[in-house]
């Protein structure tokens, strides 16, 4: 191996993983073939002046071909034990890169596999076929059975399938493990230090003594979280932006009439509010019956909303249990000031308990668990939805494992911070799947046109709605050019067996761990054509990086001022409209010590610690045919992100989370 290359040398790269247990000391062989069917000897790929393949490496080895080999069409690679002591029996590769002589022309086999001691692994440029033309089905089919191995799964009656074990290469990465450990001290050392410089509180302006410049910033709502145009402002713009709905009935069950709402409509009818599509509500009734904290209060509110003058939507009523009663009141803005500034906290309360739960826990990491473990289990990482998806899947199962150890679990911050703890946490997440549809609420245009907020006419200033449509269109035109280089035609997907099989594993019921709305034939999940195999990719895509954005990365500046969108009140529900004072107000929010928990948890879980959209963390997609793909994406995001930013400067309140360059591709926190 001289240093002077010919026509005929060539470099080869080989990039080790950055999972725990990546490196390899086994002794490395390959053998390249050609164009020509000609190939090389068995050749044993070492520096012998350094220890190779160590975790995140990239390891350089000069090969010389013989006079008449052509272009590298396949290599062939395996390990083998070493004298020494092993440090790992298996090694994961990334990417192995041949450039070719004087040229510098490259071709590059992605790999994304852990290769097992004496096994023969074909790799191929490119790396992308589908299981029908697969040149080597055998190692293919070879390789899903071990993956099932490894992906097995957990059941349990009525909740989507779960991952029993926490496979190596699921991890996080060291890199990523770094800035999470990072992140936490410095939310513990902030914690710590506002713990010993806060006074007791006696009024409502001492809670923002909880905030320093040097340690933990303050969340812009302490200026406006009274002011009735925010809570409005919270059902359309904040951590649950999807329960909001046009309402063209009063509700039998909301105790409201005409002479009621007169002091609050001041000349205008609730009947004429609904022919003009002015009046919306929100029904949280998925909260009766849920368990909560012995001693402590729930409710399952419903509430009334108008679109005002001005084009902001304002609340108008708020009934906190679903039936009407005497102990049930009907809460009004022209009520006692603390009265009706409590009604908005129970409110509140319940929302942040169905976000936590539905909208954010159930709804993204625990829906998207289940995709992920179908691709793992069915699919090869040699097919190119493999590596669409790859991506946007990034740490998902290691952060879900987190989640239930540490925030979820008996004992742990939901059961400190939160009035339905983890049981109630539990058994809503199982409701809100339940009612979830895979193509009814998942495609984002379907969703708002159910909920009859589609129309910005009739319902302006719903920037949550008009990010997600723009981003959800540029991912799918992405996802369908994508998906029109490897599909010709409808019979393209109906031979794909790993995609079929992929579907079929998904679409049952939710008692065996399904997901509902998905494609079937004769009662079994089933793709019969590009458009639906589309729309899945899309809604898929979109859930983990859209979706996630917007319910989880305004936690801070909605949980970080305690009154604004509080976890847990601790006096009585709200039951009569006897005046309330600062002090009654003061005390229903939880003890100090719980405050600083939600602060610390909500401002790490609205950090962002990976790429923006469209710019992946570790590439998958190498196929030259695909490549544009990623860049027209990629050009549309920028547009999309221009426009955001430009409607922003002339917002009061800016709406910045789905701005494309702060939507991670992934959950990954």
């Amino acid at each position: 191996m001289g240093l002077m290359q010919s026509s005929h040398n060539v470099t080869l790269r080989i990039r080790t993983g950055d999972q725990k247990g990546a490196a390899t000391d086994a002794n490395v062989y390959v053998i390249l073939y050609d164009t020509s069917d000609n190939e090389t000897e068995k050749i044993l790929v070492d520096n012998f002046w350094k220890n190779d393949f160590k975790i995140g490496a990239l390891d350089t080895f000069n090969i010389q071909l013989p006079e008449s080999f052509t272009e590298v069409k396949k290599i062939e690679l395996w390990t083998e034990q070493s004298s020494v002591e092993l440090t790992s029996s298996t090694w994961f590769i990334q990417t192995v890169e041949l450039v070719r002589g004087f040229t510098r022309k490259s071709v590059t086999f992605p790999v994304f596999r852990w290769i097992r001691p004496s096994v023969h692994y074909s790799l191929y440029p490119w790396d992308t076929f589908l299981p029908q033309n697969d040149p080597d089905k055998e190692q293919r089919e070879n390789e899903i059975k071990y993956k099932r191995e490894i992906y097995k799964l957990k059941y349990q009656e009525g909740s989507p399938a779960t991952l029993e074990s926490l496979p190596v290469d699921e991890e996080f990465s060291y890199e990523y493990q770094r800035h999470l450990l990072l992140t936490k001290w410095e939310g513990i050392l902030k914690n710590w230090f506002t713990g010993i410089t806060t006074d007791s509180w006696k009024k409502l302006d001492d809670l923002t003594n909880i905030y320093y410049k040097e340690c933990i910033t303050k969340p812009k709502v302490c200026s406006y979280w009274k002011e009735d145009t925010w809570f409005g402002y919270q059902r359309l713009n904040g951590c649950n932006p999807k329960s909001i709905k046009l309402c063209e009935e009063i509700p039998s069950k909301l105790g409201v009439d005409e002479e009621m709402m007169k002091p609050v409509l001041k000349g205008e009818t609730l009947e004429g509010l609904i022919q003009e599509k002015r009046l919306f509500y929100a029904d949280l009734e998925i909260l009766e019956g849920i368990g909560h904290r012995e001693g402590f209060d729930c409710c399952a509110p419903i509430a009334l909303f108008m679109l005002n003058s001005e084009n902001n939507l304002v609340p108008i009523a708020i009934q906190l249990q679903q039936q009407k009663g005497a102990d049930n009141p009907v809460f009004l803005p022209t009520d006692d000031w603390g009265v009706w500034t409590l009604a908005k906290m129970w409110f509140n309360l319940a929302d942040s308990s169905y976000h936590q739960s539905v909208v954010h826990l159930g709804l993204t990491h625990l829906l998207m668990e289940v995709v992920v473990l179908a691709q793992h289990r069915n699919m090869s990482v040699s097919h190119p939805v493999y590596k669409l998806l790859a991506p946007h899947t990034l740490f998902l199962l290691a952060i879900n494992k987190l989640a239930f150890e540490r925030l979820a679990s008996p004992g742990g911050w939901i059961d400190k911070t939160m009035t339905i703890q983890s049981g109630g946490l539990v058994e809503l997440f199982h409701k809100g799947l339940q009612r979830w549809d895979f193509y009814r609420d998942g495609i984002p245009a379907n969703d708002f046109a159910n909920r009859k907020v589609d129309d910005p006419k009739v319902l302006p200033n719903y920037y949550f709605r008009d990010d997600s449509l723009a981003l959800y269109n540029s991912i799918y035109k992405y996802v369908s050019s994508y998906i029109d280089i490897y599909y010709v035609n409808e019979n393209d997907i109906s031979a794909d067996w790993e995609i079929q099989d992929w579907i079929k594993s998904m679409a049952v019921s939710h008692e065996d761990g399904g997901l509902q709305g998905l494609p079937k034939k004769d009662g079994i999940g089933h793709v019969s054509s590009k458009e639906e195999l589309k729309w899945i990719l899309a809604v898929i895509i979109f859930t983990c990086s859209v979706t996630h954005a917007a319910v989880n990365f305004l936690q801070y500046e909605e949980y970080g001022f305690p009154a604004n969108y509080p976890s847990m009140l601790r006096t009585p529900l709200l039951k009569d409209k006897e005046p309330k004072t600062e002090k009654d107000i003061i005390d229903a929010l939880p003890e100090k010590d719980q405050i600083l928990d939600v602060l610390s948890v909500t401002h790490l879980l609205s950090s962002k610690g990976t790429n923006s959209l469209g710019y992946f963390e570790t590439r998958y997609i190498y196929d030259p045919k695909a490549l544009g793909c990623i860049t027209n994406f990629q050009s549309d995001l920028k547009k999309i992100g221009e426009e955001i930013r430009k409607r922003n400067k002339t917002l009061h309140i800016p709406y910045e989370v789905l701005d494309p360059v702060n939507v991670p591709n992934a959950i990954s926190i």
